[in-house]
C-alpha cells in the first residue's frame, strides 16, 4: 500500500517539482488525505493541499448505520457536482457554477450542509459559468445561454437578471464599486462595464486581436482593489493587465510548459494583496504572479493524487472560510487565506488549499517529510488547434492535453 501511494503520488510530480509529503495525520480526514506542501525544501513551503469536495458526501456529516439504512444512501449519492466551472466563496460556503447540473451548488463548509439555488422559476439558470458574491452577499450568475447576469440575494433568493446585448456569450465577471464587469467571449471579444444596481451598461472596450487591449477567446477577467483588470486572454497565451478602461497596462506571456508561459490560461483572480492566480488548463497547475507580472511561483499538476488536479478552470480566493479549515491545517503553519481551486474531472472537484508561512526559522524535520525527485519538464508546447473554441465542457478527460476545453 505504502508503494503504491508513493507511486500515485510520483504521478503529479511531472510538470511541479516543489512538493512535500508530510507524514502523520492527527484526524480522520486528514488520515485518508496526506498533506502536501509547495514548494519543497529547501524553499520555503507556502501552500497546503488541505481537503476536498465533489457533493454532500464529503460536506454532510456522516450518517450512522442505523441511518443510513432508514434514508438510504441514494439521496446523499445523487447528491454531487456534475460539471463544476466557476466558484466564488464566503464565510465557509462555496457556490459552485454547475455548467451539466444547470445550477449553483452549495457547499456550505461552516455548517455542513448541500444544496443548490436557481433550479425553478424566473431565476432558473441555463448554462452558468462564473459567479462573484459581493461584499453584502449577493451572488452575481453569469449565464452563458440565457445571456444574462443573473442576481440572487444574501438569502440566495432571485432577485434579477441583466441582459447583456446579443451577439454575447458573457463567460465572466468581476465587481468594482457600483461597476460589474462581465467579459464577453464571442467572435467580438468585448468586455462590458454594466451599473451594478440598475444593469445599464456604462461603457463597452475591447477587440478580437492580438494587440494590447485586443483579446481572443478570453476566459476570465478580475479586478484588483485598486481596480485594475486582469484577463486571461485564453488563445493569446498571455495575461493582460487593463485599467477601468481598457487601457492596456502590461501583458504578459507565451504558449509553453515553463513558469510564466501558459498551455491554456483560464481561471484569474487577484488577493488583497495583489498576488495573481492564473488557473491553466493544459499543464493542470495554478500560476502566482505579483501585481506587475512577475512570476512567483506554481501549485498543484496533473494526476489524481491529494493536492493535483484535473482539467481545472477557475479558483477563489476568501479568509473569512479560515476557521472552517484549520483541522486541516499543519499546527506551525499560520493560514494567511484559503484557496479553492475547481477540477472539471476525476473524484476530487473542488480543492481546498490554504496559503501562509510557517515560522522564521522552523524546519521540518526528515523524519517528517517524504519529498518526491524532481523529474524533467517539457521545454514547451506547440499552438492550441485554433478550431477549439474553448466553450464547451467535455464529459471525459481528452486524451490530447492541447484540445481541453472550458
Amino acid at each position: 500500500m505504502k508503494a503504491l501511494a508513493f507511486y500515485s503520488f510520483l504521478m503529479v510530480r511531472r510538470l511541479f517539482p516543489a512538493v512535500v509529503l508530510l507524514v502523520g495525520c492527527r484526524s480522520a480526514r486528514i488520515s485518508e488525505t496526506p498533506l502536501v506542501f509547495f514548494p519543497a525544501p529547501p524553499a520555503e513551503p507556502r501552500i497546503q493541499f488541505l481537503t476536498w469536495a465533489s457533493g454532500a458526501e464529503e460536506v454532510e456529516p456522516q450518517r450512522d448505520g442505523f441511518e443510513s439504512f432508514i434514508l438510504g444512501e441514494e439521496l446523499r449519492g445523487g447528491r454531487r457536482i456534475n460539471k463544476p466551472y466557476g466558484i466564488a466563496v464566503r464565510d465557509g460556503v462555496a457556490y459552485v457554477a454547475d455548467t451539466k447540473g444547470l445550477c449553483l451548488c452549495r457547499l456550505d463548509f461552516k455548517n455542513g450542509t448541500y444544496g443548490k439555488i436557481g433550479v425553478r422559476g424566473p431565476g432558473r439558470l441555463r448554462k452558468p459559468i462564473n459567479v462573484a458574491i459581493d461584499s453584502l452577499g449577493f451572488k452575481f450568475v453569469v449565464d452563458a445561454e440565457r445571456k444574462q447576469v443573473v442576481v440572487f440575494d444574501p438569502q440566495d433568493q432571485y432577485t434579477t437578471a441583466f441582459d447583456i446585448p446579443e451577439p454575447s456569450r458573457p463567460v465572466d465577471l468581476a465587481i468594482y464599486k457600483n461597476e460589474l464587469f462581465v467579459l464577453d467571449n464571442d467572435d467580438s471579444p468585448e468586455i462590458l462595464v454594466l451599473d451594478r444596481s440598475t444593469g445599464k451598461i456604462r461603457r463597452r472596450f475591447g477587440a478580437a486581436g492580438g494587440e494590447p487591449g485586443q483579446f481572443k477567446i478570453p476566459n476570465s477577467l478580475c479586478v484588483d482593489q485598486s481596480g485594475f483588470l486582469y484577463v486571461s486572454d485564453t488563445h493569446n497565451w498571455r495575461i493582460q493587465k487593463l485599467t477601468r478602461n481598457g487601457e492596456p497596462v502590461w501583458v504578459k506571456g507565451t504558449p509553453g510548459y515553463q513558469l510564466g508561459q501558459f498551455g491554456r490560461p483560464r481561471g484569474i483572480r487577484v488577493d488583497p494583496d495583489g498576488i495573481i492566480y492564473l488557473v491553466d488548463g493544459a499543464t493542470e497547475i495554478v500560476q502566482m504572479f505579483d501585481a506587475d507580472g512577475q512570476t512567483l511561483m506554481r501549485f498543484g499538476g496533473p494526476g489524481d493524487a491529494p493536492g493535483a488536479l484535473g482539467l481545472p478552470s477557475m479558483l477563489a480566493i476568501d479568509r473569512t472560510s479560515i476557521p472552517y479549515f484549520r483541522k486541516y491545517v499543519h499546527e506551525k503553519f499560520t493560514v494567511k487565506q484559503i484557496l479553492f481551486v475547481v477540477s472539471q474531472y476525476g473524484r476530487r472537484l473542488i480543492n481546498v488549499y490554504a496559503m501562509g508561512a510557517f515560522p522564521k526559522g522552523f524546519k521540518l524535520t526528515e523524519s517528517e517529510l517524504g519529498t518526491i525527485p524532481a523529474l524533467p519538464v517539457e521545454e514547451g508546447i506547440g499552438p492550441v488547434d485554433g478550431n477549439d473554441t474553448d466553450k464547451e465542457p467535455t464529459s471525459q478527460k481528452p486524451a490530447n492535453p492541447h484540445a481541453r476545453d472550458q
